[in-house]
Order: structure tokens, then sequence, then C-alpha cells
């Protein structure tokens, strides 16, 4: 009885103390008990996704209160954008200006103004979840995937609906534009991916061969080649132009994420048996088996190429020389599963998101080694 009556009196006096904090000290929460080299704590719900703007000052957390805008030189909390009545998943990118940031949830996409953070427009033409957006190169097009098996086009300034496609007969789970605009591809629940001309809607292609779900999507940089990855345990390389398969990775027993380098020489694949694997575009061959996480593997190519960033369920972020895949540093301080990674496009900071509810932001320039990164 003593015990619950002490404990009544602590947690009380513990509310009061933080309900009249200053402003200014309540936000210091954001460097408390920091891991060496990292930069800022930034944690208000379970990560989803992060993601930068193009000129690389902001980083848009995606979690289940919303989405949290932050200063990146700062770790300053700028914004937070709600009005999305369910999870948001990977549905999110950002115009290639740097000026629209779009989100999408169940039945709907919100178009955000990535300066201010106001709410520009909602986009309403699905009737089941958003699972992918993306915007075309020269940011005149948004394209949305979603579980009613539709991918729709959007005039990606006035929010007007342009076309839907049809052809999946199960949920779009991914959808990815080509570097000249001209083509998307969509990889779907229905074990295909199929190729769209932008301009016109029409069906170009239908790819085939996977045994599961194709989850991912992406073209290499010089648009020849388009890898999809499925729960098959295998990537899939096709030519972007003519739909033929060219190449079947294998070796993985399930798989993660997957990245191309700058230059499209190379594919990084993280799989959840704990490994990444290294592949030469060229000819397809593995080059490399980076170990050293536990579980699941999310990897991310720094904008110079020169890095490999990889998160995995042992809470921690792995950088690797992407030419040699030699083990460069193991940084620490997350406390569950590292969901993501991304590069800032100038590549001087490292963003990692995990499912303890927090994003890390770390010093990475000049290229660490295996003695000591950058810090403040």
């Amino acid at each position: 009885m003593k015990t619950k009556f002490l404990f009544s009196i602590v947690l009380a006096l513990f509310l009061i103390f933080n309900i009249h904090l200053p402003t200014a000290f309540a936000q210091d929460y954001t460097t408390w008990n920091l891991p060496k080299g990292a930069k800022a704590r930034l944690g208000k719900g379970i990560v989803n996704d992060i993601v930068y703007t193009p000129d690389g000052t902001r980083l848009e957390v995606v979690s289940g209160a919303g989405i949290w805008v932050y200063d990146v030189a700062t770790g300053e909390t700028l914004d937070l954008l709600t009005g999305h009545t369910e999870r948001i998943r990977r549905s999110v990118a950002f115009s290639p200006d740097g000026q629209t940031f779009a989100s999408g949830d169940y039945k709907t996409i919100n178009l955000w103004d990535a300066k201010t953070g106001q709410h520009k427009k909602t986009l309403i033409e699905h009737t089941d979840k958003v699972y992918s957006v993306a915007f075309s190169p020269d940011g005149q097009t948004l394209a949305s995937g979603s579980s009613d098996e539709t991918i729709r086009l959007w005039d990606a300034k006035t929010g007007q609906h342009k076309k839907t496609l049809i052809g999946h007969t199960d949920a779009v789970d991914s959808v990815a534009f080509s570097p000249d605009g001209q083509t998307l591809a969509s990889g779907s629940w229905d074990e295909t991916i199929r190729l769209w001309d932008v301009k016109t809607g029409q069906h170009k292609k239908t790819l085939t061969g996977h045994a599961d779900w194709v989850s991912i999507v992406a073209f290499s940089p010089d648009g020849q080649t388009l890898a999809s990855r499925s729960d098959d345990a295998t990537i899939r390389l096709w030519d972007a132009k003519t739909g033929q398969h060219k190449k079947t990775l294998t070796g993985h027993a399930s798989f993660g994420s997957v990245a191309f380098s700058p230059d499209g020489q190379t594919l990084a694949s993280g799989s959840w048996e704990s490994t990444i694997r290294l592949w030469d575009m060229n000819t397809g061959q593995h080059k490399k088996t980076l170990t050293g996480h536990a579980g699941q593997v999310c990897v991310a190519f720094s904008p110079d190429g020169q890095t490999l960033a990889s998160g995995g369920d042992d809470a921690t972020i792995r950088l690797w020389d992407a030419k040699t895949g030699q083990h460069k540093k193991t940084l620490t301080g997350h406390t569950d599963t590292v969901e993501s990674v991304a590069f800032s496009p100038d590549g001087q900071t490292l963003a990692s998101g995990s499912g303890d509810g927090t994003v890390l932001l770390w010093h990475v320039t000049p290229m660490p080694t295996t003695h000591n990164l950058e810090k403040d």
C-alpha cells in the first residue's frame, strides 16, 4: 500500500514537472544521451519511412502521428502534417523541384507545400489503400498505386485526375517512372510488372516470371534496366525498353530492399536473413556478400556512390565501402529494428528510422573510417 502511495506521488510530480517545462528545455530531448557520432534524435511515433527534400535542408519523417518535418541542420521540429486517417506506408514522395510533398493512405493522397507545410490538395479517386506514389522526372505528373488494383495519374500542379490505368488483378504495391519520364512501371501482388506509356496511358508490356507478389520496381539511373523485387526471394532484371528478361538474381532466402548505385553499375540488395549482396549490373554476377547484421536489412547508396549504408533488425546501422565491400563503421543508438536509411542529397548526413519511434541523424562526411565518425 505504501509503495503504491509513493509511486502515485512520484508519478504526479513527474507529470506536473513535465507539463510546466519551458519549451526550450523540453526540446533538449533531441540531444539527450546521443550515441557517438549522432547529431540528433527525432522521435514522435513509430517510423514508417524517411525522405529528404531535394535540397537536403529538411527531413520528412512518416510516423503513426503524421508526417514530422525537421530542419536537418538543427534537428528542430518545423511542422507536423496531419489529415491522414490511416497509416502512411511507403507512399511518400517529393516533387523534383522540392516544392511539393505527396503522401498517401487509405483512399486519399495529400499534396503539401514542402516549404510551409500547408496542405494544398486532397486527391480522392482510389477506393482502397494507396501503397505507392511517385513524381515524374519533369514534376508534371504524379502516379499512385493502390490495393484497388489500379494506378492513377494526376496533374501534379492542380491535382486533377488525368488517367486510370487498369490491368492488374491485385494490389499495386510499387510504381516508378523511367528517368526520361516516358514509361511507368508498376509492380503488383498479382506477381506481374506492367509497363505503361505515360503520355497515352496505354499498356505496353506485361512482365511475368515472378512466383510471388512484386513489392519493388526500380529503374537504373540510365533507364536501360528495370529491377523488380519479389517475395519469391528473387530480383529480376529486365530490358526497360523491350521488357525482355535479362537476369534473375538469386542467393538470398528472402529480400528486404534494393538500391542502384548512382552510376548504375551496382545493385545492392538487403535480405531478411541478415546479409547484403552486391551485384554487377553489366553481368548480373554476384560480387560480394556483406555480413554482420541480424534479421532484415535495408540499404541505401550515398549520392557519390562511395558509401553503402544498411540498417538491420539488430538496431544498428553499418557503413560499407561500396566498391570493396569493406565494413567501415557500425553506428549504434537505436533500440529496435532500423526500418529505413536515407542519405541527404549532398551526402553529408545519413538519417536512420527505427521501430523504436526515433530517427537519428549522423555526420557521414568525410567518408567514415573504422576509427571515427565526424561529430559535433
